[in-house]
C-alpha cells in the first residue's frame, strides 16, 4: 500500500513537473495571437480618399459662392461630418459627431471587403445630407449617387454600407433640424457715434431679398454649435471706444488704404483684397483638398481633416455674428463719412468716402464690422491645419474663385491667414481691431475644436 502511495506521489509530481516545463515554455514561445487594433488600422490605411473627394466635389459644385457665408458653412460641416461619422461606424478610428459608433460590429469586415462597405455608406451619407442643404441641386446628387454605387459589387457589404450611410445623414439631420435660417432682418438704426448703421445698397428696400435698413442673420450668433460650446465661449472685449487715440489710428489707416483709388495702397494689395472677397469655407475647403492628395491621405485622415475643418468654419461663423450683433459696430464706410461728427478730433470726415470701386468687390457687408469674419476664419483655419499636419510651414499655392487665373504662393499656414486678414483693409471692410480681434477668435476656436472633437478613439 505504502509502495503503491509512493509511486502515486512520484507520478503526481512529474505530472506537474512536465506542466510547468510545459507553462514555462509557452511563456517563452508564446502562440501568436493577431492584435485585432493592428487588423482594424491596416483596413483603415488601405482605404483611399477617392469617394472621399468625389463628394467634396460634388458640395464644391453644388453650393461654393451660391449664398453668404454662415449657411455655406452650415451646409459643407453637415455634409462633410455625415461622410466621416458614415465611415467611423463602418470601423471605428475617431470620434463621431452624431452617430454614435461605440457598439460596431467588426466581426465581418475585412481588408478585402473594407471598400465596398465605406464607399457606399460615403456615398450615401453625402448623397443624403447634400440633397436637403442643397435641394436645387438634387438630381446632380441623385445621378452621382447612382453611379457610386453602380461601381460597388452587390453584395451584403454594399448594403450594409448603405445602411449605415442612411443612419449617419439621418443622425446628422435631426441634430440640426432646429437650426434658424439666416435672413436678411431690418435693423434698427444707432444715433451715437460708433452704432451701426445701414448703407446703400442695404439702406434701400429690395423686395424680396432685403427689407429697408436691412442686416444679415442677426440671430446667427445664437445657433447651437458643432464643436464649442457656445456662440459666445470666446467672444472678444469690447471695441475702442470713438474718441480713443487707437481708433484714431484704426481710422486713418483705412480712411488711406481702404478707398477708392487710395495712393497710398499698391496694386497688390488692391489685388490681395479682391482675391479674398470669396466665401471662407469654399475657399478653406479646396486648400484640405488639396492637402488630402498632396499629403496622400488616407479616407478616414482625408474625412477628418475636411470633417474638422467645417465644424471649425461653421463655429467661427456663429461665434463672429454673435460678436458682430453684440457689439454693433459701425463700418469704416459710414465711420468716415461721419468722421467729423464723431467726438474725435483727430478723424477727419470724407462723406464722399467709397470702398475700392472693381468688379470683384462686393459692396461692404450688411453686419456690423467687429470682428471681422474673414480675419478669423482665415486664422481658424490656419490654426486647424498647423494642428492638424503638425507644422505651420508648409509650401503651397491658392487660386480664388473671386480672382480668376490669379495664384498666391505661400509658406505657411500663417502667412495665408496674415494676407487674409490685411486684404479687409485694403478694401475698406475692417478697421484693423477688427481683424486682431477676429485672428484672435478663430487660434483660440480651432484649438478648441481640435482638442476636443473626433478624436482618435483609444
Amino acid at each position: 500500500m505504502k509502495k503503491n502511495v509512493k509511486l502515486f506521489g512520484r507520478t503526481v509530481l512529474m505530472l506537474l513537473a512536465i506542466s510547468a516545463c510545459e507553462k514555462d515554455n509557452l511563456d517563452e514561445d508564446p502562440i501568436p495571437v493577431p492584435d485585432s487594433k493592428l487588423l482594424y488600422n491596416e483596413m483603415i490605411k488601405s482605404y483611399n480618399n477617392e469617394m472621399v473627394l468625389k463628394w467634396d466635389n460634388a458640395i464644391s459644385l453644388a453650393i461654393d459662392n451660391l449664398s453668404p457665408p454662415p449657411p455655406e458653412s452650415r451646409a459643407y460641416a453637415m455634409v462633410t461630418l455625415a461622410m466621416h461619422d458614415a465611415l467611423n461606424n463602418v470601423v471605428p478610428k475617431y470620434e463621431t459627431y452624431a452617430l454614435d459608433n461605440s457598439a460596431v460590429d467588426l466581426e465581418d469586415v475585412s481588408k478585402k471587403v473594407v471598400s465596398q462597405i465605406a464607399d457606399a455608406a460615403v456615398s450615401q451619407a453625402a448623397h443624403d445630407v447634400l440633397v436637403i442643404v442643397a435641394p436645387d441641386k438634387k438630381t446632380d446628387a441623385d445621378d452621382l449617387l447612382v453611379e457610386c454605387l453602380s461601381k460597388i459589387e452587390n453584395s451584403g457589404f454594399k448594403e450594409d454600407g448603405i445602411r449605415i450611410g442612411k443612419e449617419a445623414a439621418a443622425a446628422i439631420l435631426e441634430k440640426r433640424a432646429k437650426d434658424l435660417k439666416p435672413m436678411f432682418d431690418t435693423s434698427d438704426q444707432g444715433t451715437l457715434p460708433g452704432d451701426y448703421r445701414s448703407y446703400m445698397p442695404w439702406a434701400v428696400p429690395n423686395f424680396p431679398i432685403w427689407p429697408e435698413n436691412a442686416v444679415y442673420a442677426p440671430a446667427w450668433g445664437t445657433v447651437e454649435t458643432f464643436g464649442i460650446t457656445t456662440g459666445k465661449q470666446f467672444r472678444p472685449g469690447p471695441p475702442y471706444p470713438i474718441n480713443s487715440p487707437e481708433y484714431a489710428s484704426d481710422y486713418k489707416e483705412v480712411l488711406s488704404m481702404g478707398c477708392n483709388e487710395c495712393p497710398n495702397r499698391t496694386q497688390e494689395q488692391l489685388d490681395m483684397g479682391a482675391f479674398f472677397i470669396e466665401n471662407s469655407p469654399s475657399a478653406m475647403n479646396r486648400i484640405a483638398k488639396s492637402f488630402a492628395v498632396k499629403e496622400k491621405l488616407n479616407g478616414f485622415k482625408t474625412a477628418r481633416l475636411l470633417a474638422l475643418t467645417h465644424m471649425v468654419l461653421a463655429d467661427t461663423h456663429i461665434s463672429i455674428f454673435d460678436a458682430k450683433y453684440f457689439y454693433n459696430s459701425w463700418r469704416p464706410i459710414t465711420a468716415v463719412r461721419q468722421g467729423d461728427n464723431d467726438g474725435n478730433d483727430n478723424t477727419a470726415g470724407d462723406p464722399n468716402w467709397m470702398i475700392p470701386q472693381r468688379p470683384e468687390i462686393r459692396p461692404t457687408p450688411p453686419t456690423p464690422a467687429y470682428p471681422s469674419s474673414h480675419a478669423a476664419n482665415g486664422r481658424a483655419a490656419a490654426e486647424l491645419f498647423k494642428l492638424f499636419f503638425g507644422k505651420d510651414k508648409k509650401l503651397f499655392t491658392v487660386e480664388s474663385i473671386s480672382l480668376p487665373g490669379t495664384k498666391r504662393n505661400y509658406t505657411s499656414f500663417s502667412q495665408l491667414a496674415s494676407e487674409i486678414s490685411l486684404s479687409r483693409i485694403y478694401i475698406g471692410y475692417h478697421f484693423r481691431q477688427d481683424i486682431i480681434e477676429g485672428e484672435k477668435m478663430g487660434r483660440q476656436l480651432a484649438e478648441f475644436v481640435y482638442h476636443n472633437n473626433l478624436r482618435e478613439l483609444k
